[in-house]
Order: structure tokens, then sequence, then C-alpha cells
């Protein structure tokens, strides 16, 4: 233990003991195909130990946290080992094989994989030729072979690019689904070598970005660079201080995280803490209660404050809404003589006890008394001071703790009573940690605290702007908990309980919350689903809003200039490569917006009909209700709040009016744009992107699709409004659908609606 104090010791020696407070983190990416993952990434052998695969695995209640089976060499094995034997000889990201594992067949999420999503654990060997009867894959056939031969085909990549022409790589070029990829880096030609698709490599990157993206851990303090109030993060949330006072009466001010604003923008917001922890209040209504950090213990009356010792002058008035947040605790009364607990040691064993109520708690280490009961003094008694107490739980190191388990050489960061290990010390240098905080704590305690998985920094998507394809990219709001993955993202959907839902018209079996069928013509509503649900519109917003631009006579051979302070969207919406004073043409930031869904666009465009953005809003609402829309309200001109509200029948009406016009319509469909800004100051003025209605490269769809308009936020889940012509008589429908929970085949069930109705109706 004290080699390796003196270890990091060294370390803050050599940078001159000016460890940054501030985080260097890197910022949310858009999806770029030329940049799928970097070398340093792919060959980033030693990122995740043994216990960081099984824990992985556990955290995520996986199939394979249990499943035992063959390696490669016929050994009977737990997953875990196989993962990390496979990564260790071969010196590749065990990241990578668990994204792989997850992309290929589902195996990280699916509770009862079938033996043949066994067999084919990582699609090795299995190509778009001969499927599962390729000899490759009879040669590799079993989790084990399967997870090997993964790892290894990309170490052997690595050893034979320069002799093997096939092997995609840069700065060549290569079509792949009919879009032109030029490799950023060696391991996104890998990726298209091992798989040659763009939506397998999108998943592949949305994976990797949603289960390896940095997150801070539940208990951390943070501060931005340019606002000095300081959040705690709790339950996924940041939760604001509104006073240093109740800030420094319940945490260390030295372990304050200074991040970027952007950052920060990623937590949703949580409730203030104002008041003081451990203060006496009194209610409007002649309550008297002590606040224990999240907890509000009520007084049987105000004698019993009186009679433990306490201040009137002390005591502070608060109303019911003050105290909304505190969970309610343990009366206290007269007799209760300690409320705030105490701690003792055992004078015969030295053991450490936390006595409160009617429990005492085991205290393995003197360290967790430092850090969670800074205020109480550690008194000796004899052991029969345990008499008439029960036993409770030993008490666990407070969240946002940063950890150094002694006979181990990791640092581990503590949330929700679990330990969760820094993964390097380039990770913890990243976080804006300090390693003057680590507390060491005893074997004992490191064993009380199960191990939960690592904590990694974002992969940073490193690109050339001048050649980098602005993709289509997917609004995100702000994630409710900092690591969701992939799978559980649909539980931040708004759904509609089954009891409730409502169908119009002919019926066919969906997983989307509301969708809809229509006459164009007409506007009647041939079939339905929860139409007159309200739902979140995500970015469906935007095409009011440009048919509104146009009605304010919006100059689509005019230009702006952009300016940040008042153009920019919220950090989390803005994926707009632009700098301060460079100029767009409105017809190309048209295309911008309703071809590539960009958020900061929609502002530009409006600020050059008018300076008041809430005015123009305003005239939106209003104009809903000349329509006699009584369930539609905007809050942004973009869509990214989740106030703005609609339902399929009234978008029905907002769809069919915007499309009369003529450059809406004409815009909603075009399949690609390219142009560059008028006025250029960074050096890279070309933009080009594809619309994002994925559908519109599907030759063998049975309509043409003339308008379309995609849109997501977490809570809205997949939204996509389109109007289609049917090829065999032109007859045109507009197909709806909202609520579509399964964002990584988001297209499936919109698809699937549209060639049912063409055969239908």
């Amino acid at each position: 233990m004290k080699i390796l104090s003196r270890r990091i010791l060294s370390f803050i020696i050599i940078l001159g003991m000016v460890m940054p407070q501030t985080a260097f983190l890197a910022t949310t990416a858009e999806f770029n195909p030329n940049f799928l993952l970097s070398d340093e990434e792919l060959q980033a052998w030693n990122t995740m130990s043994r216990t960081d695969i099984q824990a992985f695995l556990d955290e995520r209640n996986s199939f394979l946290s249990t499943f035992r089976t063959e390696d490669k060499h016929g050994v009977n094995k737990l997953a875990a080992d196989i993962i990390y034997a496979a990564a260790m000889e071969n010196k590749i990201n065990p990241k990578y094989i668990l994204v792989k594992l997850q992309k290929e067949q589902s195996l990280i999420t699916e509770k009862s994989p079938t033996q043949k999503q066994l067999d084919g654990a990582t699609g090795y060997g299995i190509s778009d030729g001969c499927g599962w009867d390729c000899a490759t894959y009879k040669e590799n056939q079993g989790f084990g072979k399967q997870v090997d031969a993964a790892a290894g085909i990309m170490r052997w990549y690595y050893d034979n690019v320069s002799s093997q022409s096939w092997i995609k790589r840069p700065p060549l070029s290569y079509s792949i689904d009919g879009e032109f990829i030029t490799p950023a880096t060696l391991a996104t030609g890998f990726l298209y070598t091992y798989t040659p698709h763009l939506q397998g490599n999108k998943n592949f990157w949305s994976l990797w970005q949603s289960w390896f993206d940095q997150v801070y851990p539940d208990g951390t303090l943070l501060k931005s660079t340019t606002d000095p109030t300081v959040y705690l993060l709790q339950n996924g949330k940041k939760r604001p201080f509104a006073s240093m006072t109740a800030l420094a009466t319940r945490y260390d001010l030295k372990r304050i995280v200074t991040v970027p604003s952007s950052e920060l923008a990623r937590y949703d917001i949580g409730s203030s803490i104002s008041l003081p922890n451990y203060s006496i209040v009194k209610t409007t209504g002649g309550s008297y209660y002590l606040l224990d950090y999240d907890t509000k213990r009520p007084f049987t009356s105000s004698d019993t404050v009186g009679k433990l010792g306490y201040n009137p002058d002390e005591i502070l008035d608060v109303n019911e809404q003050d105290l909304s947040t505190y969970t309610l605790g343990s009366t206290i009364t007269a007799n209760t003589t300690k409320p705030l607990g105490e701690l003792v040691q055992i004078k015969e064993n030295n053991a450490l006890y936390y006595i409160k109520d009617n429990e005492y708690h085991l205290i393995y280490d003197k360290a967790i008394i430092k850090e969670n009961f800074p205020n109480l003094t550690l008194h000796t008694v004899s052991i029969s001071k345990l008499t008439g107490y029960v036993a409770g739980q030993p008490v666990k190191m407070k969240d946002g703790t940063l950890v150094l388990v002694e006979g181990d050489n990791k640092v581990y960061a503590i949330e929700n009573g679990k330990k969760r290990h820094i993964a390097s010390e380039d990770v913890f240098n990243g976080l804006g940690y300090d390693w003057n905080n680590i507390v060491t704590i005893n074997e004992f305690a490191g064993i009380l605290h199960e191990t939960a998985e690592p904590i990694y920094l974002r992969s940073d998507i490193v690109t050339q702007p001048d050649t980098a394809q602005q993709t289509s990219p997917t609004q995100q709001s702000t994630p409710t908990t900092a690591h969701e993955d992939t799978t559980n993202i649909a539980d931040l959907m708004i759904t509609t309980p089954a009891a409730s839902w409502t169908f119009v018209g002919k019926t066919i079996d969906s997983p989307v919350d509301a969708y809809l069928v229509a006459d164009y013509a007409s506007g009647e509503i041939l079939a339905g689903k929860n139409s007159d649900t309200v739902r979140p519109t995500a970015s469906l917003a935007k095409v009011m809003t440009t048919y509104m631009l146009m009605r304010e006579g919006l100059n689509l051979n005019g230009s702006v200039t952009y300016n940040s302070a008042t153009q920019k969207t919220p950090p989390e919406f803005h994926r707009y490569r632009i700098t301060d004073g460079e100029r767009v043409r409105n017809n190309d930031l048209l295309n911008t917006v309703l071809v590539s869904s960009m958020n900061t666009p929609v502002r530009m465009l409006v600020s050059s009909v008018t300076n008041d953005e809430a005015g123009f809003i305003s005239k939106i609402n209003a104009q809903f209700k000349d329509w006699g829309l009584t369930k539609s309200s905007w809050k942004d001109v973009y869509g990214g709040a989740i106030e703005n509200n609609t339902t399929a029948r009234e978008y029905l009406t907002i769809f069919t009016k915007a499309t009369a016009n003529g450059t809406v319509k004409e815009y909603m469909g075009h399949t690609s744009y390219e142009y560059d800004e008028m006025l250029d100051f960074d050096g890279f003025p070309h933009h080009f992107d594809d619309h994002t209605n994925d559908l519109l490269k599907d030759s063998s769809l049975s309509f043409k699709i003339v308008a379309s308009k995609t849109g997501y936020i977490y809570e809205s889940g997949d939204n996509l409004a389109m109007l289609v012509s049917r090829k065999s008589d032109g007859k045109q429908f507009v197909i709806m659908t909202l609520g579509n929970p399964e964002h990584t085949h988001k297209f499936s069930a919109p698809k699937a609606l549209a060639e049912w109705a063409m055969k239908t109706f």
C-alpha cells in the first residue's frame, strides 16, 4: 500500500502538483460513417479487467453473466473469462467484443438466447453470400470460437493490411450500400471489412457511444466553467445547491469537479437543495423537523425540540413546499437522546459502530467515519453499550467518494453503495478528479462495496471538417440516467397504457404508440391507433415552423449571419457546424432544417423574419387555435422541448396544410443536399447530407415518398410523418407513426404500416 501511495505521490509531483480541476471531456458526437472508432480505442486491450467485464454483464443482468461454455480450446469457462482471454491474447479492446456480441446476436440483453444465437455469437464467417452455411462460420461455430475469431480477425487485419489489398483502409474510398465511405482510421476500415453495411456499423457505433459514453457517478459534485452554481448528481439528475451553507453542511468543497457547461447540459435538472443539513425547521403548519440529508424527521411536539436543547433562534421557518423533496423519517421523541446518531469504539475489541435509533451499524474502517460523519465525535465505550440495540447493515461509504482498497491498485468511485473502477489514470485525469481526494480503505471495507461496471471517458470522435459528412443527426434530450444503454432508452418514452388504446378503422399490429393512415386529398383517417393521444412532437415541430416562416415572408434568396449568443440551441441540440460571423443562404438553411433536421439553423431562419422568437412561437400557437387544434402547442421552434405537443389527428391537419405550400413540400422531399457557406471563417465551408428518413433509399417500396419528416427525443420515441404516393395508381396517403420504441430499427414499423396501407386501402 505504501508503494502505491508513493507512486501516486510521484505522479502528482511530476505534474507539478497542478492536477486540473477542470475535466477535459469529449463532446457528444454525431454519427460520422467515415469515423467509427479510433485505432487507439480498438487496440486498448487493457481498458477492462476480467472483473470489469463480469461487472458489466452483471449490471445488465445478462444471460452471459452466468453462462459457461467451451472456449476455443474446448475448456469450459465463464463467458467473461472467454471474452477477457480473447481480448488479452489478440490485444483488442474487450469493449469491442461486448458491442459485437450485442450488435450481432443481442447476447448482452437477450434473456434466453437460442443455441443458434450462441453459435453465431459475433457473426464471424456469416456472409451475405452463403449466410449460416458458410464454411468459415462452420469452422468457427460456437461461442468460444466466435469470440476469439472476432478479436483475432481485427489483430490479423492490423498485421496484414499492408499486404492484403482487399482489407479496407484509409485514405481509399469504398461504396457501402450506395454511399461512398472514406475511412478516417484503420479501425473504421476494418469494421467495414468485417461488416460491409452502413446500418450495421451505425448500430455498432451507437452501442459503443451508449455503453461507453463518459458518465459521472451519483454523488459527484459538479460546476461549470462559466457558472458558480454547484450541483449534486443524484439519480442521474443535477440538483443545484441554492446556498453555500446548504453545500458546506453536506460535502467537502474540495470535491467539486469543474466541467464544461456542455457536460452539465447532459443532465436533467433536479430539485434544488436550499436548506442546511441538520437544520431544525418549523413549517407554517406548526410542525417541527430535523433535516438529515434527504430525510425529514418529525419531532413529536415543540416541547420535544426544547427538551432536546435546541435553541429557538436557530430554528428556520419554512413552508411545506420547501420540504416536498424530503423523505419522511422516524419520529424524534423526548427519549431520543442522539437524533443525529453517535459513533462509538468498543474498548474490548476496538470495533467501530454507528448507533442510531434502535440499531447499531458496524463500520469497517475509520476512513468511513471521516467521510460520512465529519460532525460527529468518536467515543470509547464498553460493549454493554450495544445491549438493547439490534444489528443493522454495515455502514457504506458516501456516494461520490473516491477510494483505493488496500492490496488493490485500482481507484474506484462509490455509487449506490457499489464501487466502480475508474478505468485508467487517463480516465481519472480526464474526469477532472483530484488524486488528493482518494480515500484509502481496508480490504474488508472494499469487499463490503460490491463491484459495479467501470467508468470510462466518452469516445472523442475526431473528424476532418472538410471531409466529414454531416450525417443525419439523432436528436437527443438529456438522458435521465447518464449511463442509459440502447436496451432501456425506450423505457424513457411516454407510452399509452394498453387499457387506454383506441382505434379508428382497420387495424394493424404495430409496436408504435400511435399511428395514422389518411387519404391525403380528403383528409379522411382510414386507420388510426391512439390518434387523439397527446404526444411530444420532437422535430416534427420543424414542419410547422417552416410553414410559418413561409407565411411570414421568408426570402429564400436571402442569408443569415450566425450569432451564437442569440441563435445557438442548447448544447444537447446544437449539432450544426458553424462559427460566429459565418453567413449561410436561407435556402441552404431550409435544407439543413427539413432534410438533416438540424436545430440551430431553425433559429437562424426565424431570426431572418423577426427579432422576437417568442412572438413567432405565439403566432404558431395562435394559428393552431384558428385551425381548431386544441391539443397542439409549441414551446420552441425546433422541437427539443418535451412541451411541444400534438396528436396524430391534429398533426394530420398541420402536416397537410404545411405540405400544401409547394416550397415546404419540395424541401421535405429532397433526398440530399450540398452547399458552401457564403462567408467562411474556419476554412471548412462545405456542407452536405442525406435525408434523415432512410426509407428514401429503399428502392423496394411499393410507394414513392413525396415529403417526409423525422423526429426523436427520448420522451417522444421515434416519430415519422410521410406524404406518399402509391406507385400502382398515384393515390396519395399520409402515413404517420408517433412513439416508435424501436430506435435501432426505427424505420421497420413505418415501412410495415405504409406497405400494409398500400395493399389495404
